[in-house]
């Protein structure tokens, strides 16, 4: 039950008031608070002055950084001036991601006229959602002075609350290469916070199943219309069940309808292993996660419980998940499996190519919304020596990385998206174009991406909350995340 919210008589909402005003113009000219000011306030309103508070110093920050500078004379063609771009290491993200880092950067010296030379400053990086910082990460590459930074979405929020990054809008502004209308829909606004522009986004991945359709004629199964509307989640799972293949007595692989791994406990981090992946299927089921009103309100609704019942009877009464120690890999090498999950700019293109796998948007879990994942943005870090030169040098690199990447963030037809795959099937080339057309995207953190994925495979599917109980404390722990 919720508490009774605070009633406060008209001297105490004008004292309020008072001090609110007095506490954000302090802090708008860099000066701290008064403590006895604070302490004064009724308990309820202290927590709200002090985000006031933050808010109000970021945009004091916000203010000075977009103060107008002195005029800078940039590189000529030609002149190499030595940019750093952070960015996260070939070894823990995967080669093909890398190598579309690596061609954008040499598209980058060439579209500059080799204005600059961009040099790498390799982050650590780890994936798991409840100790990974990029902002610590940052650090550790200090003594590099890095102009310029990838990074993923999920990273966002703690390089803004680290002061990480500097905000581009009077850069884009006059930047008349810079057009919103060019992005996929939506997209742009994942790179927002409070109505300011930190991140650029350059490259995008819808989440997608690949279907081997050799699997599916071997088991003379009918393969189900890839339409994002038809293919819902009974239509998924009736699917995935007639390729399930349990192994034989005498010993063997067996195969699985859909490669599908849980682990029934966490790793050293506190992370669990989950696929399918609870978080994508959520946001299939409601798009946004936040809702309209900031307060994750959707994650209790219909539609939400019945992902959480879904996964469930995935595991036990369906028993289409591994759940113990062995490898999914078997199954991927030998071809035994009907779908496997992916992330279109994490694959190499070759996957796609002479092969008999068909692209199949996630399942309709209610909103019909598709899952995309915002794999690339660059940033112009806040302790850049140059910001002119670090923001010009960014937007050579963006239109770099767009034109090495898979998918870029700025639109392209089902022909440019076949045109980047020569082998991708034209329906598939247009169904990802569709996806895109109608894509959902997270503005959640790393962290609260993970405490999802752990909260729902801990305490729902391994656990012993019911959904309605086990998602309403989710809620109760993302805001509480949220508020802190």
């Amino acid at each position: 039950m919720n508490a009774r919210p605070l009633r406060l008589n008209r001297r105490q909402a004008l004292a309020a008031g008072a001090a609110s005003l007095g506490a954000l113009t302090l802090a708008a000219c860099g000066e701290s608070a008064a403590e006895e000011v604070a302490g004064s306030l009724p308990e309820g309103l202290r927590a709200d002055l002090q985000r006031n508070l933050e808010r109000a110093r970021a945009e004091a920050r916000n203010v000075t950084a977009a103060a107008p500078r002195a005029a800078v004379k940039l590189p000529t063609p030609g002149a190499g001036h030595p940019v750093t771009v952070a960015m996260y290491p070939t070894n823990r993200i995967g080669g093909s991601l890398f190598g579309q880092f690596v061609n954008g950067l040499a598209a980058a010296r060439e579209r500059a006229e080799e204005r600059y030379t961009y040099e790498e400053a390799a982050l650590e990086y780890g994936r798991n959602a409840s100790t990974f910082s990029v902002s610590t990460a940052l650090e550790a590459v200090a003594h590099q002075k890095p102009d310029i930074v990838i990074y993923f979405r999920v990273d966002q929020a703690d390089l803004l609350a680290n002061d990480r990054l500097a905000p581009l809008d009077d850069f884009l502004v006059s930047d008349s290469g810079f057009v919103p209308a060019d992005f996929w829909p939506g997209l742009l606004e994942t790179g927002k916070h409070e109505g300011l522009q930190y991140g650029v986004p350059v490259a995008v991945s819808p989440h997608v199943l690949l279907f081997n359709r050799k699997w599916a004629i071997e088991h003379q199964v009918e393969p189900p219309s890839p339409d994002p509307q038809a293919f819902d989640a009974e239509t998924f799972l009736d699917t995935v069940r007639q390729l399930h293949v349990e192994p034989p007595p005498s010993g063997g692989l067996g195969g699985m309808g859909y490669i599908s791994r849980f682990s029934p406990e966490p790793d050293g981090n506190g992370d669990y292993d989950a696929s399918p992946s609870p978080y994508e299927l959520l946001q299939s089921a409601v798009g946004d996660l936040r809702g309209p009103d900031n307060d994750f309100a959707p994650l209790t609704s219909p539609p939400a419980l019945q992902v959480a019942e879904f996964l469930r009877a995935w595991v036990h009464d369906h028993r289409l998940a591994i759940t113990d120690g062995r490898s999914t890999r078997s199954f991927q090498r030998s071809g035994q499996f009907g779908f496997t999950g992916a992330i279109l700019a994490f694959i190499s293109p070759s996957r796609l190519i002479g092969t008999n796998l068909d692209v199949y948007p996630l399942p309709n879990m209610g909103a019909g919304r598709s899952p995309v994942f915002v794999h690339a943005m660059l940033g112009v870090l806040a302790g850049a020596p140059n910001p002119e030169i670090a923001y010009d040098a960014l937007r050579h690199l963006a239109a770099g990385l767009r034109s090495s990447s898979v998918l870029p963030a700025t639109r392209i037809s089902a022909e440019g998206i076949a045109a980047r795959t020569p082998d991708l099937a034209p329906e598939d080339a247009n169904l990802i174009e569709q996806l895109m057309n109608n894509a959902t995207y997270s503005t959640l953190s790393r962290r609260q991406a993970g405490l999802i994925t752990n909260h729902i495979v801990g305490n729902i599917i391994f656990g012993d909350q019911h959904p309605d109980e086990g998602m309403q404390a989710l809620v109760d722990q993302l805001r509480a995340d949220d508020a802190g």
